[in-house]
């Protein structure tokens, strides 16, 4: 199903399928089983193939019409029957076909920004359920620290070296990150029935957490991102065809001016007229029948010939007969002409073309400049979340893991002079800014996604500035940690 839904639109615009950016073969799979069974998705698919059913359509005359009559009263004919045909203005024909088409072309690049919004929406859900899964992994490693710091207070609780209160000030704090935790948690359903709803599944079925995702490649400059948009982003390549379907529409209303034909061909067929004899001699029929009774009754001497002609001419007096001329059918061929006479409807059509031609223009400038906004939006939004992604990774969280390291040793010694307050609120540090870490990630993946839907695919990884190999191979070695934890996690759950 996804090659034919992929492969026969791509086949009919001669153009090569975008390449579609997955940091892992997990997601991969996931955005192309969407691209198989997201019903939008299919919906859209199936609108571009009525679509060009529709060019067949228009560009075909009228039935022909096909009459008959029935003379009822009139004695010269008895049945007429009329087939007809009727023609538009040259190039109306060619004219509808261009519209029509031009409509599926629209509804095609319609398919195609379908397309890019499942794959953008597949990516936000997955990068969503992944930034749950990282946060249940910080509150679980948190849960184990505490765990740690509660042990040690016990112990100097029970050395008289500590006070029942930093005891419950630890309870308090893992009760805190056990409801955070409870709290992501209660939230993976609504995640998973995201994330199914995008892949077209059962919102009720199960997925795994999602497996850790190296960030996208660094991003072209503002310049190359802002004309990619306008060249390749589906939603303007449809209002393109849209003006082209507008052109046609003025052109069809100019030819309304036009007259349209109507070529018929009719058949009458005509009765042979029955009339009384006009080349016989007329005979009284009185005297005739007198004469034959007194013939007969023996009053008059009987006469064979005059009796013959007598008795002839009483016996056919009223004999109709039909004459050889008058009856011939007729063929008769004809043209019709209609007369666009009231130019001042014709004159407002041709308007109305106009005025819709120059409401789509205006409506691809509004989208053009929508788009080259939200562009710059995603942009930033990557820019930044990349920003607070290496401030959080490369120098607040190792700082503030290390002061707690440091706090945790000193106040852990009999002798240590570390503050239970200080080494408490370090804990919290860490925990927020290791939060702060995750959530940046997620931010960089949700706006990557949305500027890969705005640019009608993914950017070209050797485009930008290229990350330094150190952070490369720090993504990697986080990746692969992430990686572990997700994996022993799900097999727990299980």
């Amino acid at each position: 199903m996804i090659i034919m839904l992929l492969a026969a639109a791509f086949a009919a615009t001669g153009v090569e399928p975008p390449d579609v950016y997955a940091g892992n073969d997990e997601l991969r799979g996931y955005l192309l089983e969407a691209a198989e069974n997201n019903p939008a998705l299919l919906a859209r698919y199936e609108t571009w193939r009525a679509a060009l059913e529709r060019i067949p359509q228009v560009t075909s005359l009228d039935d022909p019409m096909l009459s008959y009559g029935q003379f009822i009263q009139s004695e010269a004919a008895r049945a007429r029957i009329a087939l007809s045909q009727k023609f538009p203005w040259f190039g109306t024909l060619r004219a509808r076909g261009d519209k029509a088409a031009a409509e599926a072309d629209a509804a095609l690049q319609a398919f195609f920004s379908e397309r890019n919004r499942v794959i953008a929406e597949v990516k936000k859900a997955y990068f969503e359920y992944a930034f749950l899964a990282d946060a249940v992994l910080v509150t679980e490693a948190q849960l184990e620290v505490l765990d740690y710091m509660e042990d040690v207070v016990e112990s100097k609780l029970a050395l008289g070296l500590a006070n029942q209160d930093e005891l419950l000030r630890v309870s308090i704090e893992k009760a805190q990150v056990r409801d955070r935790h409870d709290g992501y948690l209660q939230n993976k359903p609504a995640r998973m029935a995201r994330l199914n709803e995008a892949l077209g599944r059962d919102v009720l079925s199960e997925i795994p957490f999602p497996q850790a995702t190296p960030l996208p490649p660094a991003l072209p400059p503002a310049e190359t991102v802002l004309a990619r948009v306008d060249e390749a982003n589906p939603d303007l390549k449809a209002l393109e065809h849209v003006l082209e379907s507008r052109e046609r529409d003025i052109e069809l209303a100019r030819k309304e001016g036009y007259p349209e034909f109507t070529a018929g061909l009719e058949y009458a067929a005509i009765s042979k007229p029955r009339q009384i004899r006009p080349d016989r001699v007329s005979a009284d029929n009185l005297a005739t029948g007198y004469r034959l009774l007194n013939t007969f009754t023996g009053r008059t001497p009987f006469e064979p010939v005059n009796t013959a002609i007598d008795a002839y001419g009483l016996a056919t007096s009223r004999e109709p007969m039909n004459y050889s001329d008058g009856g011939d059918d007729e063929i008769m061929l004809s043209l019709t002409v209609s007369v666009p006479l009231w130019r001042k409807r014709i004159k407002a059509g041709i308007e109305e073309a106009r005025l819709l031609h120059r409401a789509a223009g205006h409506d691809k400038r509004s989208r053009e400049l929508a788009l080259q906004r939200s562009a710059r939006m995603a942009i930033f939004e990557v820019e930044d979340a990349l920003r607070r992604y290496r401030l959080y990774r490369d120098t607040l969280v190792p700082q503030a893991a290390q002061t707690y390291e440091s706090l945790q040793s000193q106040y852990s010694t009999a002798a240590g002079g570390a503050d239970f307050l200080d080494l408490l609120d370090s804990v919290q540090t860490l925990l927020s800014f290791e939060l702060e870490q995750v959530r940046a990630t997620r931010d960089v993946q949700l706006a990557a996604a949305e500027l890969e839907f705005l640019m009608g695919g993914p950017w070209p990884r050797t485009g930008g500035t290229a990350a330094p190999a150190k952070e490369n191979a720090s993504d990697q070695e986080a990746t692969y940690r992430i990686n572990v934890q997700r994996s022993a996690h799900n097999e727990t759950e299980g």
